[in-house]
């Protein structure tokens, strides 16, 4: 003879907290085994018995027992939650990353707040710091400059912008702001860069979650289409319902206006 199964597949030794019990020794089996005759949202009565917490330990099996009301579509739920090794977000490892990219952010936002003050320079993008020098008769002198690819610094008497900003000798306090400047721009665009790979990957796990959305309303579609069909149904019995019953009073009525 086969071996007896549970129509919703359930354990149900772990369900009713009774190792060894056979499923068709179960209370629940056959309300189980005749589910299959309903739509996912209608509901059937089943019994659990919860698990055993210490303070609990010495009450009785009947007194731990609850009954569930519950729709097929729950009912799958709670088997695969039962049997089906269960994850969460920590123990998949969505929640130490996450955490780690929070925790980062704070800390990258206090680091880039010290790029605000107004006592330091941050170049523009396409500007870099030269070092040249200048023939005096037998001396040579070294100096440095500002240089950009497009006319982007104030003038000094000129009434249009100019490229190149002189910055004097390599000690003078202009030449190692300006070079500091051009450091800082450096570390902005790729801690720039950095970000907006951040951004994109972060765009592309939310695009994923959205795709889950979407499998989910499809599902909730599928239940609502058996809900409406199942409520055209009963909204058919109850027009028939109406209509006998007003077949009924107006016969009632005739025989009173007879009488």
């Amino acid at each position: 003879m086969p071996r007896k199964k549970c129509g919703l597949s359930f354990s149900c030794a772990l369900m009713l907290q009774q190792p060894g019990l056979e499923p068709e020794d179960c209370p629940n089996y056959r309300t189980c085994g005749s589910a299959t005759e309903l739509t996912p949202e209608e509901h059937l009565e089943l019994i659990r018995v919860r698990e055993q917490e210490a303070q609990e330990f010495q009450r009785s099996w009947a007194e731990r027992q609850e009954r569930l009301r519950v729709s097929r579509h729950q009912a799958a739920v709670m088997m695969l939650r039962m049997r089906g090794c269960p994850q969460t977000l920590e123990s998949l490892g969505v929640t130490e990353p996450l955490d780690a990219l929070s925790s980062g952010l704070e800390k990258l936002r206090s680091r880039l707040s010290a790029f605000e003050r107004e006592d330091q320079y941050i170049a523009p993008e396409g500007c870099e710091a030269h070092r040249y020098n200048v023939k005096r008769g037998r001396k040579v002198f070294w100096y440095n400059k500002l240089t950009a690819d497009t006319a982007c610094f104030e003038p000094v008497e000129r009434s249009e912008r100019v490229r190149v900003i002189h910055l004097s000798h390599d000690d003078d306090p202009r030449n190692l702001a300006g070079r500091l400047g051009v450091d800082r721009r450096n570390q902005l665009t790729q801690v720039r860069t950095q970000l907006q790979i951040a951004a994109a990957a972060i765009s592309q796990a939310l695009a994923l979650l959205d795709d889950g959305t979407e499998l989910e309303r499809a599902a909730d579609n599928v239940l609502a289409d058996d809900i409406e069909n199942q409520l055209e149904q009963s909204d058919f019995q109850t027009l028939l319902l109406f209509d006998d019953v007003e077949g009924v009073i107006e016969a009632r009525l005739s025989n009173t206006s007879d009488a």
